[in-house]
């Protein structure tokens, strides 16, 4: 059995704010060090879970910033890591030869009620994104729902998610079946109440096992084609939605002041030209 493992950093038990990568204050470097070592124990513990059912192979990808911040090196195995920038796709390496997706440390998308460290793609940039379908009012969608119609575009069932509440109550409504671990819960963008590491990390090893066992309970959720996406900036970085837009690429609009509508025949296509990964 092959497993795709989609991981972020914000829906981890014990991460309480946004990274601070980029600070050199002592205690912001030790506060890194410890969120590093919370996260990379809950992605270990999935591994754990995923290789008790039978997976051979599990592919890690980190999804968090810049895509090369999990641990490398404390990684189990037989897991792989899939990380650094210039990818060919958002969830690159991701097809049809894969059984399963399982996400780990994910937060709930932007605007999400209750959710801690909510966002979709970038906390900064976006103030939310709205899927567009056919004779249906359009919905808003974060990174939960773009991995899902993703996965579902190769009939892969995404079968477990770990992150707070909204994160999983969010995924729940899209996906009937799926296995959840709540290990946090949101009190505002920025305060929540964590389990301990231990509790998470069982919760989410025993999750990820049993949700692998049952896979083929759940069903894969495509979105039909063709798929339109409208991504509405901050006021602060509306201008970046005409940048976008100026640059090119098939499938793109503007709508003054703050929107970019994008056009495409997948969820991975339309959202891989979105962010510019694709043309």
């Amino acid at each position: 059995m092959k497993v795709y493992l989609v991981t972020d950093m914000e829906g981890v038990s014990g991460v309480s704010g946004f990274d601070v990568r980029d600070s050199s204050r002592p205690q912001d470097v030790e506060l890194r060090r410890v969120w590093s070592a919370l996260w990379i124990g809950e992605v270990n513990a999935a591994v754990e879970g995923a290789v008790a059912a039978g997976a051979t192979h599990v592919l890690v990808l980190d999804n968090h910033g810049p895509g090369d911040t999990l641990a490398a090196e404390a990684l189990a195995s037989p897991a792989q890591l899939l990380h650094g920038g210039r990818r060919d796709s958002w969830l690159t390496q991701l097809d049809a030869s894969y059984d399963a997706v399982v996400i780990i440390g994910q937060h709930a998308m932007a605007g999400a009620s209750g959710g801690h460290l909510r966002h979709t793609y970038s906390r900064r940039r976006l103030e939310r994104v709205s899927l567009y379908e056919a004779e249906k009012a359009h919905t808003e969608i974060g990174e939960i729902g773009l991995i899902v119609g993703i996965a579902g575009e190769f009939e892969l069932p995404v079968v477990f998610l770990s992150g707070d509440e909204a994160a999983t109550a969010e995924i729940e409504a899209l996906v009937p079946g799926v296995e959840t671990a709540a290990v946090k819960k949101g009190l505002s963008r920025e305060c929540c109440i964590s389990l301990a590491a231990a509790d998470s990390c069982d919760r989410i090893r025993t999750g990820v096992e049993r949700a692998l066992r049952q896979r083929h309970q759940v069903n894969p959720q495509r979105i039909e084609p063709p798929i339109e996406l409208c991504l509405r900036y901050a006021s602060r970085c509306g201008w970046r939605a005409a940048a976008r837009w100026l640059r090119g690429g098939q499938g793109l609009s503007w709508r003054p002041m703050r929107d970019l509508r994008v056009r495409g025949d997948s969820m991975r296509q339309t959202w891989d030209r979105a962010i510019g990964l694709a043309r």
